[in-house]
């Protein structure tokens, strides 16, 4: 059973959860669900299994495999129903729509506690540190559920709604999306009771088709039953949002508290008189934490339950978290914006550092139309930047490769679209005091060189 999930308190049976999935039970019994599963690999004894069908595999093939791992029951189309009974013997719940009777039951799970306080956080980049830091100070007012890991999709939030349970008071959760009528559908999931916008990037613009509809598609977080919503004052086309949004926006910005810079150490904060540390490196993950504080005050956190609550919070693993050896590396591998992108290689060349400041670039996906141009201006950042050599890495790091040279990059340039190779570049100047920033899509997986430059680092621990 996933330990996040808490529907096994529920009790339910494959019978008495068909109703709310707007599914027919077949060939029911009395066993109890335990968790829900999309993935076959994570199902266990007691697993309810959604046999979606996604781009690149169909969940129906795995039905006997979910079956002999002991599955409470299986969610299949209606139109394969009797193909799916001939195959399997434990429950069937034959639906309509499989992804819409996860969301259906997502729905009728959360309604199950009308006291919660849910918190929805969307925007393109800085959704996952802005949970991490809000939960931790919601932790201090009462019970939390949140979004574990990155589950923010229409297809990973239901699954993160089930961590509620009757204790919950709080439930913060990420609400990302990556094509048009997504978040629509994940609003009618969860009705955030507050909402938090932290900017609007070209991240996703291959099939958005404008950052004017990435705008308007992530401001429909902002729905009509809305107790209070928060805007990042640096996000782009407010008014467009505050057009869409339901009610007045709240507005934040990192200026509104006293910030003392530590470099890799992160930032000093203080507000309203008292004063934490939050591990957090750049400007842009600050600002993140800001918006974290506001929704806390709102709902009802002091300064000081914040500081505690802040006190040394660090961002997750690949959202610019900082390994420390003799071999220092920033790795901000779990995702890539032209935004996020420019924001931490603008920090960092202005870092005062002993040793050699180097760069790793993997490409920014899922850009469209300006990927090439997006790639060029990430190239004009570094041309200007501090950092002496750079690797680029992937198709679209070409585009970056060609216009440093054109620009006249003083530092040393390596460029290269097979990762074996990159990381033997990599390894062969690799010497102690160097500072490296790993920064990339998450589909590129650039923590993958994190263990071999630890390997090869003098005094790693």
């Amino acid at each position: 059973m996933s330990e996040y999930q808490h529907i096994d308190t529920c009790r339910f049976t494959a019978s008495s959860i068909a109703p709310l999935l707007k599914a027919d039970c077949l060939n029911p019994n009395g066993k109890r669900i335990a968790d829900v599963q999309l993935d076959s690999r994570l199902c266990t004894k007691g697993s309810l299994f959604f046999a979606l069908k996604g781009e690149k595999s169909d969940g129906f093939a795995y039905l006997e495999d979910v079956a002999k791992k002991g599955a409470a029951a299986v969610v299949v189309p209606k139109s394969r129903a009797a193909e799916a009974l001939a195959r399997v013997r434990c429950p069937v719940l034959a639906a309509e729509d499989v992804l819409s009777s996860l969301h259906e039951l997502a729905q009728n799970y959360v309604q199950r506690f009308p006291s919660v306080k849910t918190i929805g956080i969307t925007g393109s980049c800085g959704k996952s540190t802005t949970k991490e830091a809000l939960a931790r100070i919601t932790a201090v007012l009462g019970s939390t559920a949140k979004t574990p890991g990155n589950l923010n999709s229409e297809y990973g939030l239901p699954l993160s709604i089930f961590g509620l349970d009757e204790t919950s008071r709080y439930g913060v959760f990420e609400m990302g999306i990556d094509h048009v009528g997504e978040m629509d559908r994940m609003v009618g999931m969860l009705k955030p009771s507050i909402a938090l916008l932290t900017n609007v990037g070209i991240s996703h613009l291959e099939k958005m088709g404008s950052q004017e509809i990435i705008a308007e598609q992530k401001a429909r977080i902002f729905h009509p039953g809305l107790e209070a919503g928060f805007v990042s004052s640096s996000c782009k086309h407010l008014d467009l949002i505050q057009t869409i949004a339901a009610r007045s926006l709240v507005r934040y910005d990192a200026k509104e508290i006293s910030a003392v810079d530590l470099g890799l150490d992160g930032w000093q904060l203080t507000y309203e008189g008292h004063t934490f540390t939050v591990k957090s490196v750049g400007r842009h993950l600050l600002e993140d934490v800001v918006g974290a504080i506001k929704v806390g005050r709102y709902l009802g956190a002091n300064a000081g339950d914040i500081a505690e609550a802040l006190e040394g919070f660090e961002p997750m693993h690949g959202r610019s978290f900082v390994h420390r050896s003799d071999v220092t590396i920033i790795d901000d591998s779990y995702n890539a914006s032209l935004d996020s992108t420019n924001s931490i290689l603008t920090y960092l060349s202005g870092l005062s550092w002993k040793g050699s400041k180097k760069v790793v670039l993997g490409p920014m996906k899922e850009l469209g139309k300006l990927s090439r141009q997006a790639h060029r201006m990430v190239a004009r950042t570094v041309a200007a930047s501090s950092f002496n050599q750079t690797y680029l890495f992937g198709s679209e790091m070409e585009e970056a490769s060609l216009e440093l040279k054109k620009l006249g990059y003083r530092g040393q340039v390596k460029y290269t679209k097979d990762f074996e190779e990159l990381e033997s570049m990599v390894q062969k100047q690799l010497k102690g005091g160097d500072l490296f920033l790993l920064k990339a899509s998450r589909s590129v997986a650039m923590e993958r060189l994190i263990p071999s430059i630890q390997r090869r680092s003098l005094g790693y621990a």
